[in-house]
This record gives C-alpha cells, sequence and structure tokens, in this order.
C-alpha cells in the first residue's frame, strides 16, 4: 500500500519513464497496428519474402543459410547458391500442404509454420513423404514456443530463434544499395521488431509490469472510481442538454431515446443503447417522439472511459430511417441512427474541480458546437422530406 501519496509517485515514475522512452504501450509494428500479428498467414508471406534472396531487404540468402544452419546443414548454408525459388502453400502431394518450399540447385527447405494453431493429423509425416525425393531435403517445424514435430525428420525452430537469425543477418548484412533497398531494411526491421514483442519481454514490457505491480491496485481503486463518477456524468446530461436547449432557443426539446442495435459484424445479443439528444418541434413524429436530433449516446449498462464499445460519444441521430438516408451517412456511422458520431471528451483537467460538472460541460459544448453545425442542414432535409 502507498496511502494518500501514491499518485504523486505514480505521476513522477510515469514522468520518468516516458523520458527515458520507456513507456510506449499500445500497438507499434504493422502487423500490431492492423491487429493481424496473431494471424498464421501474415507471418508465412513475411517469412517467405526474407527468405528470398532477391527482395527488396537486399539480404541476400542470409536467412536461407542461417536456417539451413539452425537445421544442421552446415554443409549446405555454406557457399548457398544466389538463386532460389520461393513458393508459398504448395500442395504435394495432392491434399498435403506445405506453408513455405525453398527451392536451390542444392537443397530444398520445407517449412511448416505454426503461432497457435497445432500440428495436423499426420501432417509432418505427409511432407516428409512428399519431399523426400527432392534434392537434399530439409524440414523445419517453425513454431511459436518450439513444439516438437511428430516426424523426426523435422527439425524443431521458434520464432525467438528466427528472430536472432534474422537479427544476426541485419547486423552482418552491408548497407542497402538504393532506396528500394532502404524501405526494404525498414520493413525487415518493423518485422523483427514484431517478432522479439511476440517471443519475449522487451524493456516497455518490464517496466510496464513493473509499473502495475508497483500501483496496480491502487489504479483498480480509481478505474472503480472513474466508473461511478461517469455514471453520474450520464444521469446528468439530460439536465444539461436542457439548459443549452432553453439558450438555444424556445422550439428546441430535449428527448431521450432507447433503442436496441443487432451488429451485423459480430454474433452477439443486441446491444442496448440510449441516446439523449436536442431535437425541434418540427423534427417530432406525430406522437411527439423525435425522428432525429444531436446529442449524447452510450451503450448500457456500462460507462467506460478506456473500453470503446462502452465509451460514450457524441452526434447527428437518425430515429427515421428516411431521414438516415437523407443525411448520407458515412462508412463511420453506427447502429443505422447514428449518421456521425465521435467520442465524448473525456479529459480531466489538470486542476483540482468537479469532475461531473466539467465532464458535463465539456459534453455541452461538443453538442453545441455539432449542433451549430448541423442545424440548418437538418431543417432543409426534414422540409423536404415533410
Amino acid at each position: 500500500m502507498h496511502g494518500k501519496d501514491w499518485p504523486v509517485a505514480a505521476s513522477i515514475e510515469l514522468a520518468r519513464l516516458r523520458s527515458e522512452g520507456l513507456w510506449s504501450p499500445g500497438s507499434a509494428t504493422t502487423l500490431e497496428v492492423l491487429e493481424v500479428g496473431h494471424l498464421e498467414r501474415h507471418h508465412q508471406w513475411m517469412i517467405a519474402w526474407l527468405l528470398d534472396p532477391f527482395e527488396a531487404h537486399q539480404l541476400g540468402s542470409r536467412m536461407l543459410a542461417a536456417m539451413l544452419r539452425r537445421a544442421g546443414r552446415v554443409d549446405l548454408a555454406t557457399g548457398l547458391p544466389s538463386l532460389a525459388e520461393v513458393r508459398k502453400e504448395v500442395v504435394q502431394p495432392p491434399g498435403t500442404r506445405a506453408d513455405i518450399v525453398v527451392r536451390t540447385v542444392t537443397c530444398t527447405l520445407v517449412i511448416e509454420l505454426k503461432v497457435h494453431s497445432p500440428e495436423g493429423v499426420d501432417q509432418t509425416q505427409r511432407l516428409v513423404q512428399g519431399y523426400a525425393h527432392e534434392r537434399e531435403p530439409v524440414w523445419i517445424f517453425l513454431t511459436l514456443h518450439g513444439e516438437v514435430p511428430r516426424d523426426g525428420q523435422f527439425h524443431s525452430m521458434t520464432l525467438a530463434e528466427f528472430a536472432a537469425c534474422l537479427s544476426h543477418a541485419l547486423h552482418h548484412a552491408p548497407e542497402p544499395h538504393n532506396s528500394h533497398g532502404v524501405t526494404g531494411r525498414a520493413t525487415t526491421l518493423d518485422y523483427l521488431t514484431t517478432l522479439r514483442r511476440m517471443t519475449g519481454m522487451t524493456a516497455l514490457d518490464h517496466e510496464a509490469a513493473r509499473f502495475w505491480l508497483t500501483y496496480g491496485a491502487e489504479i483498480s481503486r480509481a478505474e472503480a472510481a472513474s466508473w461511478q463518477l461517469l455514471q453520474r456524468m450520464a444521469v446528468g446530461v439530460e439536465g444539461r442538454l436542457a439548459r443549452l436547449a432553453a439558450a438555444l432557443g424556445p422550439d428546441i426539446l430535449v428527448r431521450t431515446v432507447d433503442y436496441r442495435y443487432q451488429s451485423k459484424a459480430r454474433d452477439v445479443k443486441p446491444y442496448e443503447e440510449s441516446a439523449v439528444v436536442l431535437t425541434r418541434e418540427s423534427w417530432l413524429d406525430a406522437t411527439g417522439r423525435a425522428r432525429i436530433g444531436i446529442g449524447f449516446g452510450r451503450r448500457r449498462p456500462k460507462i467506460d472511459a478506456f473500453h470503446n464499445d462502452y465509451k460514450p460519444f457524441v452526434g447527428l441521430v437518425a430515429l427515421d430511417h428516411d431521414l438516415y438516408l437523407a443525411l448520407e451517412p458515412d462508412q463511420n456511422a453506427w447502429a443505422d441512427r447514428w449518421v456521425y458520431w465521435e467520442y465524448a471528451d473525456l479529459t480531466p483537467p489538470a486542476e483540482t474541480v468537479d469532475l461531473v460538472e466539467y465532464l458535463l460541460t465539456q459534453v455541452a459544448d461538443q453538442v453545441s458546437a455539432l449542433w451549430a453545425k448541423e442545424v440548418d442542414r437538418i431543417d432543409a432535409i426534414v422540409q423536404t422530406l415533410s
């Protein structure tokens, strides 16, 4: 326990880590940003690219030679020909697919890659049978954690070992001789970083873990307090927008709408969501229900500043489908209702203030700005469709 002083201590520690470049959590490499680092196919393509001597990395045959040495074939790695044919997903024999096959005039390298999936039934045995007739066949079972192949002729190799080979190749290769090579080296280094982050603890990982183990209990309590505060803020939105409506004009109203939305992308239960919006009398239907409005949206029952599924937002919502289509929603539209949306600004101030009031003011300012931008366009479309 760190007592009441833990926020100050944590802030000082974070400032130190940032100043030393040791606090950069989140996605960093291309595969991480695209959220495909766990998919085998993307590693297969990168590894095949690195094994091709004529690709833009300009490492020549260094990676191919390194893998042969790892497989105990120093004789084949020495004086390796510069020509090589690299193919992916080779079906040989029928019904058996090799992830990567590299053929040179002196040998054939067959690689079976497993990132998270296990070996298939008799997979390595069938691959040995399928390539046993080729010139000096070498089989490598390349996996994340060093799983043992069922066929003993396969040599086990981890992605961490592959990363070590790649690091060595980069260190000893001559400088790239053109701009194409410079780009290729950058791509290579990016993938090496991906492998290192997948297979081991980086300095960033160690510092982040140490920070959590030091302050995690207090941070969890702070997180719970933030959830309570944001729930209070959400309850207060209707009253704050009512004040804004009174300032905007006598025909401006506040309406609360609850709805359910069935995701088209996920096989999940319908989302329960709520909207508290500014609307006009001329925008209501015959029952007094808002057909369109500008305001605050959230998914129930949670509210969380750091979980995108439960982070509240501000936007333009059309509950009438004809109005929704007439407003030409873009690709970021949501729930077949929100024509435009952006996350609510939940950034706290540096000084100590009433946080609920502060955040309500920020939300009201966002709604007010969007109202000023969109009200004339909405009026024109509502009049056209009336």
